[in-house]
């Protein structure tokens, strides 16, 4: 009995080696799922990014014509004043004595005339005592028209309606003659940015170029303008061009001196090689990495990439019209790697068959001079005349 479970194991054993082993299936390689997207030309208005402050076209330095002694002073730093208003006053006790002086030499000088001129009607004077009464008679004219006028501009008035931006004397200080008291800014005229450009932006540029204004004092609002004036001497120290942009529409609240931003747009499209900012990859120092899909594998490439339009990066070198980006998975792969592609990604590229692309171009022909964000449009229109 014991015998034959032995002989029984062994029989089990036998059979089981004899059968032949059962060999794996190898796995298919893992390919990566990626989408792309054709490299493409894009259209786009490319703004020159400037700072300025903001000024009015008008602003004047007024003074007394005459020196003397300041009597007092009407206004302060800040405040609105209308045309016409006294913002300054000298001492006229001078003044109106030689106004007084002026007037009583006048008077004598008629009183000499008419007698010179009845006595030479008799034959009483000579012809030359006559001639010389009448030209005394003038000199005295223009000296009370001298001390009138010398009156008139002992007293400094708002020639517009506009702003004291600062005060540059003091009450009962001795100021001579056209030494500068008040520094004016009118209102009645157009404010504009004041702003600063390299040699190579302003040669973009002409008269008439649109512009959009930012500035801190009023978030959220962007304000149309347009280039009114374009420097020709360069500034000795920093070498740049001082421009004007002409604010289109101005706001009560404007000062001068506002800091703002501004975007200036060229006359014309300029056209850029583009591909996704998403493609990048160790971007850094002006270029990227990027993987190009080609017979059905992802190649790695290095390129030089220039500014960034809203989501597109400028290529500058490295890249061809038409060759075929991957923007998902790309972090995914190695250089030479298999991948399979979903569907080409064809929504960031322009419809080359119609109309130009210029979504990236800022609409400049809207008939609003200005533009706000939606929260400030109720605030805008109560504030800007129309």
């Amino acid at each position: 009995m014991k015998i034959l479970g032995i002989i029984t194991t062994l029989f089990l054993l036998v059979s089981t080696g004899c059968k032949p082993a059962e060999q794996k299936k190898p796995m298919p390689a893992r390919q990566t799922l990626i989408k792309m997207q054709p490299v493409h030309y894009m259209e786009y208005k490319n703004a020159i990014r400037v700072t300025g402050l903001l000024h009015t076209t008008t602003e004047m330095k007024l003074s007394f014509k005459t020196g003397g002694i300041i009597n007092k002073i009407h206004v302060k730093e800040g405040v609105s004043v209308s045309r016409g208003d006294v913002l300054a006053v000298l001492d006229l006790s001078e003044i109106k004595a030689q106004v007084s002086q002026a007037r009583i030499g006048l008077e004598k000088a008629r009183r000499d005339l008419s007698r010179a001129e009845n006595l030479y009607r008799d034959s009483v004077v000579t012809l030359e005592r006559y001639q010389n009464a009448r030209s005394a008679y003038e000199l005295a004219k223009s000296q009370k028209r001298i001390a009138d006028f010398n009156l008139k501009h002992s007293k400094i008035k708002a020639p517009s309606d506009g702003k004291i931006l600062k005060i540059l004397a003091e009450t009962k200080e001795v100021i001579g003659p056209g030494y500068p008291v008040i520094l004016f800014a009118s209102t009645e005229n157009d404010w504009v940015v004041r702003v600063s450009l390299t040699d190579k932006d302003i040669v973009r540029l002409s008269m008439g170029d649109s512009a959009r204004v930012f500035m801190d004092a009023f978030p959220g609002m962007t304000l149309r303008a347009s280039v009114s004036e374009l420097g020709t001497i360069a500034d000795p120290v920093t070498g740049t061009y001082e421009t004007e942009l002409q604010i289109r529409r101005s706001l009560p609240q404007f000062r001068t001196g506002f800091f703002s931003r501004a975007e200036i747009y060229p006359d014309g499209v300029d056209s850029f090689l583009v591909v996704p900012l998403e493609s990048l990859m160790d971007a850094g120092n002006n270029s990227a990495d990027i993987f190009i899909y080609k017979q059905g594998k992802a190649w790695k490439r290095r390129i030089k990439t220039g500014a960034i339009l809203q989501d597109q990066v400028v290529v500058l070198s490295g890249l061809q019209e038409g060759e075929m980006v991957i923007t998902e998975g790309a972090i995914y792969l190695k250089d030479g790697e298999m991948v399979k592609t979903v569907e080409p990604d064809t929504s960031g590229v322009p419809d080359t068959s119609g109309a130009s692309d210029t979504s990236g171009v800022p609409d400049t022909s809207v008939e609003s001079d200005w533009a706000v964000a939606p929260d400030r449009a109720v605030e805008l229109k109560t504030s800007i005349a129309p």
